[in-house]
Order: C-alpha cells, then structure tokens, then sequence
C-alpha cells in the first residue's frame, strides 16, 4: 500500500507580484549560495520554470543556454 503523502499540494497557484519577487529573490539567494552539483542542477531548474511562467521568451532564452 503506498504511503500517504505529507500534504497535498493543489494543482495550481496563484501568486501576486510582491510575492513572486520574494520567490525569485530566494532563487537567487540560493543559486549563489556553494552548494554540490546534484543541489546546483535542483536549483537552476527551479529558476527556469518559474522565469519560463513569469516571462515566457526570457524563459526560452534560459533553455537556450541549456543546449
């Protein structure tokens, strides 16, 4: 039987403008922070999907780099 998650996330949210500033501005705290590899790629990640939804063509510019 599997085990039953923490919590439930929805399948959407919504965030204002103050409050995707203080997500980014955490992002980038964190991808400056030292960190190993495996914990770099989490956050680089992390970084493009929310600039992806936030600003769709800087989004694809990030991906870009990617490649």
């Amino acid at each position: 039987m599997p085990e039953e998650p923490l919590a439930r996330l929805p399948d959407e949210i919504a965030l204002t403008r103050d409050e995707a500033a203080i997500v980014l501005f955490g992002l980038d705290v964190v991808e400056q922070a030292d960190v190993n590899q495996h914990d770099a790629i989490k956050v680089t990640r992390a970084v493009n999907l929310v600039t992806g939804k936030l600003w769709p063509d800087l989004g694809d510019l990030l991906d870009d780099d990617e490649a």
